[in-house]
Formats: C-alpha cells, structure tokens, sequence
C-alpha cells in the first residue's frame, strides 16, 4: 500500500534548525481549513474516500480514508492550538463524525465513530512538546513580572501571553503537519485511497482535494462541499511541497485557508496531505498551497499501517 521513498536529508535539515527561530513562530493559528476556491465542485462523487471530519457542533477538516479504520489528516487539525494537546474528540475514546456527502448543510450529520488512537508524525510530537515547555517558560516569567500585559489595564501579563501563546501555520513550515487516526471500527461504506510515499517533482501535475465553503472568508456555518482542482508542483523540500495556486497561475485552485487534512493526489494515490496556504486574499485566493510531503514519513507511516 505504501511505496517508498528515498532517503532524504530529513535529519540533517531538523539538526540545523534553531529552537529560538523555531519557537519564534509559534503566533495565532488561522482557523481549520474551510475552501477550496477556483476548484471544481466534486458534485458527481468523484472522491468518495475524502470525508469531512469534525464532532457534532463543527466541521473542522477534511481527511482520507487510506485503510479499513485508518484516516488521513492535518495535525494542526487535530491539536488544540493554544495548550498543544490532542483536542478531546481525538484522545482514545473521543467522538468525532465523518462525512462522505459531497454537499453537506450542517455539523454533526453523518457517521459517529469512536477514536481508537491518534498519532502524529513523530517530528511534530517533539515540535509540540517543546513549544509546550517553551510556553511553560514564558507563562512563569510572565506570573513574575508586576507590570501590565497589554492596552487593556484588566489584563495581566500572564493572561495576554497565554492569548498570544498559540500556534501557527509558521510551525507547520518547521514540522511535518500530519495526523494518522485509527478507528475502533471499519467504515465500509466508505472506499480508501492508496498512500504513494514519494515527493512530486517540480513540474508535476496533481489534484487537491477538500471540503470547504465556495468563495474565500464565507461563512463556515454555511453548507460545505468537496471540491477539487488541477494544479502544479512549484519545488518541493524535506518537510513539504508547494503548488501553484490562484495568484501564480491563473485558473489554479487556492486553499482557502486550506481544507486543512485533505489529500493531494498524483496518479489516484496520496502524495501529500493540505495544510496552509501563502499569500491569501479575497480575490484570488493564494500564491502557493503548501502540503506534507509524505516522502520522508515513508517508514513511520509503514509502521504506524504495522502496529
């Protein structure tokens, strides 16, 4: 199921990254992803194995069924931005709902499954942890200092930190943002899609795929639906890969701000996961859509498929 990838200069890169400029841009995460702009809208059920994942109050994200009780998704997706935790839904035991609808009008419709495990890729869990350490650090210091934390003289150092204190999609440049979820159960009514664990070349074609509104900034409590576009690689690196979006090419689809968790795919197989978008705008959409090169988490991904 999963092809293998070359080894790449992954540790190599991780060793040369300082945890100062690192821990720098852990800021404000923009919300989970809602359009796909200037797609195609999947009306026909062209991609029946790309879901939209969320608990019975919101959608959160889209996600790829790649096995029997395996899903496919952006860690950013499902961690808590402020603490760096597993949000609730996701910890074993939690509940979330999955969708394969293309066009769905409300949260909570669709199938309620029990998580059995959440795993994300291990160079992320480490970026977590330190951010929490780091977060710890700060929020002392702050609960020290007398003076006020901002503007507002109700607010304490430590209360303006602890707002400021979140993670951003800063971080997903540093850390492979890519979440596995196992389910207790089989889902057959939904199909699966093939994992191909190796990087697209500069040039390549591929396809996005994701759930989301229709225009940039709509509302995220109106409907949803699957979209998909055409677009091509810009370059590719050890952490992830960039295509063209709307403001680089004309037509291209943009990630609006990402249909965080759904696949890009080359050839019907699963090359990278959606993540972030650079550039973003009301008229265009972006200039690039940045995804999870899932080339160097071949092995973990092989493992994680093994357990």
């Amino acid at each position: 199921m999963y092809e293998r990838a070359r080894p790449g200069n992954w540790r190599g890169l991780r060793q040369l990254m300082s945890w100062p400029i690192i821990l720098g841009c852990l800021l404000l995460a923009a919300s989970p992803s809602k359009a796909l702009h200037q797609g195609t809208a999947d009306l026909d059920g062209r991609y029946p194995a790309v879901v939209a994942m969320g608990t019975q109050n919101e959608i959160l994200c889209s996600a790829t069924k790649i096995g029997a009780r395996r899903l496919l998704t952006a860690a950013h997706c499902v961690v808590d931005t402020q603490s760096g935790e597993l949000r609730p839904s996701f910890e074993p035991g939690g509940s979330i709902v999955v969708n394969q609808a293309p066009v769905q009008h409300q949260p909570g419709s669709g199938l309620i499954v029990t998580v059995a495990r959440t795993l994300l890729a291990p160079d992320y869990k480490r970026g977590l942890k330190a951010f929490r350490a780091y977060k710890v650090r700060r929020l002392t210091a702050a609960r020290e200092s007398d003076g006020p934390g901002s503007a507002l003289p109700e607010m304490t150092a430590e209360a303006s930190l602890q707002q400021r204190l979140r993670l951003r999609h800063h971080f997903a440049a540093r850390y492979p943002d890519v979440a596995l979820i196992e389910l207790y159960v089989d889902t057959p009514e939904i199909p699966t899609l093939p994992v191909r664990a190796v990087a697209p070349a500069p040039g390549d074609k591929v396809i996005l795929v994701g759930y989301g509104c229709t225009q940039p900034g709509e509302n995220a409590s109106r409907s949803v639906r699957r979209g998909w576009g055409r677009t091509r690689i810009i370059r590719a690196d050890a952490i992830n890969f960039y295509s063209m979006a709307g403001q680089k090419q004309d037509g291209a689809p943009s990630l609006c701000p990402g249909t965080s968790g759904g696949p890009v795919l080359q050839q019907g197989r699963v090359v990278g996961v959606n993540c972030v978008v650079y550039g973003l705008n009301s008229r265009a959409g972006a200039r690039s859509n940045m995804a999870v090169n899932l080339a160097p988490l071949a092995e973990w991904l092989r493992s994680a498929a093994g357990d």
